[in-house]
């Protein structure tokens, strides 16, 4: 996963985690204010739909907030491979949930990721716990993927909502 973002300092990835409900709700803006557009969000493209991809988003960012929970909260956590996968993981039930609902939850995640992360020492930042991949990672590598998937996400969003 070396790439930009396991460059990113602790504050820069706080810092885009706490950004990234207000860059989402920017971005899916124009897609809310547009009826026909936003008739069209459950329309695949390319293989998903624009609420399809949030979801997905918001499964991912929800499995990396209690990934992060344990790393900053528990003393012997063993963290889900699944959360350091560049996809989301599979939805539990085949329905959806909707785009309103998708978009809270997602916020809600990056957001509580934020507050996590914040004001943690470099200690914790460089704590390392055993993954069920078979790795063991840092605190800052989980922080740092979250970073990734919320602003590679946003970058697709924006995409699959510029075709609609």
């Amino acid at each position: 996963m070396s790439d930009r973002y396991s460059k990113l300092a602790p504050r820069d990835v706080t810092i885009t985690m706490r950004s990234l409900s207000r860059r989402y709700a920017e971005v899916l803006g124009p897609l809310r204010s547009d009826p026909d557009r936003f008739a069209r969000r459950d329309e695949v493209i390319d293989g998903t739909s624009v609420t399809g991809h949030i979801e997905g988003l918001a499964r991912h960012m929800g499995l990396l907030e209690q990934e992060i929970s344990k790393l900053t909260t528990h003393s012997d956590p063993i963290i889900s491979g699944d959360a350091l996968a560049s996809t989301p993981p599979p939805a539990l039930v085949d329905r959806s949930v909707g785009l309103d609902a998708a978009q809270a939850a997602l916020s809600s995640s990056t957001d509580a990721i934020g507050t996590l992360l914040d004001g943690i020492s470099s200690e914790q930042w460089a704590f390392r716990a055993p993954a069920t991949n078979g790795i063991k990672v840092r605190t800052a590598d989980v922080a740092q993927h979250a970073a990734r998937v919320g602003a590679e996400g946003l970058r697709s969003t924006s995409k699959l909502v510029e075709r609609l």
